[in-house]
């Protein structure tokens, strides 16, 4: 870790003072360094050895670099809030792109209006499968329904449900509602949502706020901190760091806090709005958006299969119908070609005089002189 580090004992020292400012530590290197805080049975054995033989110099390097940083007054204290420190706006960062996902993707269901007429055109078709039973004239269906579509069989095709004929009938009546699936974009990333999650990392931000907070209180109430002979006080950058630090991150917090709050009463407005309740309790972000999803992925599935089919028809009827144009050009050209050969052999009978062969040798015939009778 050490030789990684590239750094002396005494860079780090005053890198760890300073709050490093200048962020010489990195933050990985930060997370290693909490990882092998040496116990206090280690920092005993060292002193005892540093005072047996009278300087540092003799202790590995491992050693030593906890012999040098364990001068620093509260160091893992230290160490601990100035890994807080380089990481809270990171951490932050990386849940705002998140709840803005869940944010469009709720605005984008209840705002569809296509979607808004599919479900409706689902009901119609419900209700007419169950004309005449107890579930025939519902004014609704439970969400969860929709993709309970595809286990509908059609009775003459094993291969068809219920979900191929509504594909197939809001492609040739209504098209234009077959666009959903574009202004869904942000649904397959709110699927992936886990609002525990998320409140559990925002719980544990304002922990990591607590803590650096409570270490700044300690300083301050201190009225002398000790420090070491060879670190002058006014290297000692902890008080100025954390109070610049807990300025900005109580801002950050709240205004992430405000936004997760903000989400959940969106999406909590959405799910009534479509009427969903789980069986399992309070409706969450990521069973709500994946119920969707999975209807859209599938939706998308049959109508690239419809559209697949039909394709394939219309290149089956190409194909009759250019063997079809070829079978009448073969045969016209067969005629012509017959028609051809009969002109040719024609012109050459006339050029041979064959053709007039029988005629002529009658005509020889009629001419030929009577034969005299001797008396």
């Amino acid at each position: 870790m050490l030789s990684k580090l590239k750094l002396s004992h005494k860079e780090i020292k005053q890198a760890m003072m300073s709050m490093d400012e200048k962020c010489k530590l990195p933050k990985d290197m930060i997370e290693q360094m909490l990882k092998f805080m040496p116990t206090k049975e280690e920092l005993t054995q060292i002193n005892e050895s540093v005072q047996k033989h009278g300087s540092p110099t003799v202790l590995a390097l491992a050693d030593r670099y906890m012999y040098e940083i364990s001068s620093i007054p509260r160091f893992e204290q230290r160490l601990r809030c100035l890994n807080i420190i380089r990481s809270f706006h990171d951490r932050v960062e990386a849940l705002v792109p998140f709840i803005q996902v869940v944010l469009k993707a709720t605005s984008s269901c209840q705002q569809n209006k296509r979607f808004r007429q599919i479900l409706t055109i689902i009901l119609a078709i419900g209700n007419y499968l169950n004309f005449g039973k107890r579930n025939g004239n519902a004014y609704g269906f439970e969400m969860a329904s929709i993709n309970k579509l595809a286990d509908v069989k059609n009775a003459l095709r094993n291969d068809r449900n219920l979900l191929h004929f509504l594909v197939n009938f809001i492609e040739k009546k209504y098209p234009d509602l077959t666009k959903f699936k574009k202004d869904f974009a942000t649904v397959t990333e709110a699927a992936r949502f886990s609002q525990s999650e998320t409140a559990a990392e925002i719980r544990n931000l304002e922990e990591a706020l607590l803590i650096v907070r409570k270490e700044l209180n300690l300083l301050e109430s201190t009225t002398k901190v000790e420090l070491p002979e060879h670190i002058p006080p006014e290297n000692d950058r902890f008080a100025l760091v954390a109070k610049a630090f807990i300025e900005k991150a109580t801002a950050e917090y709240h205004n992430l806090d405000k936004m997760f709050r903000e989400m959940k009463n969106k999406f909590s407005d959405c799910a009534k709005y479509f009427c969903y309740s789980p069986s399992g309790g309070v409706p969450v972000p990521e069973e709500f958006f994946s119920v969707i999803n999975k209807f859209l992925n599938t939706f998308n599935e049959y109508h690239q299969q419809l559209w697949a089919e039909v394709e394939e028809e219309e290149k089956i009827k190409r194909q009759t119908i250019a063997r079809s144009f070829l079978a009448k050009k073969s045969t016209t050209r067969r005629k012509e070609n017959h028609k051809e050969r009969d002109f040719e052999q024609l012109i050459s009978a006339l050029q041979s005089g064959d053709i007039f062969k029988e005629e002529l040798s009658r005509l020889r015939t009629s001419f030929r002189p009577k034969k005299t009778v001797k008396p």
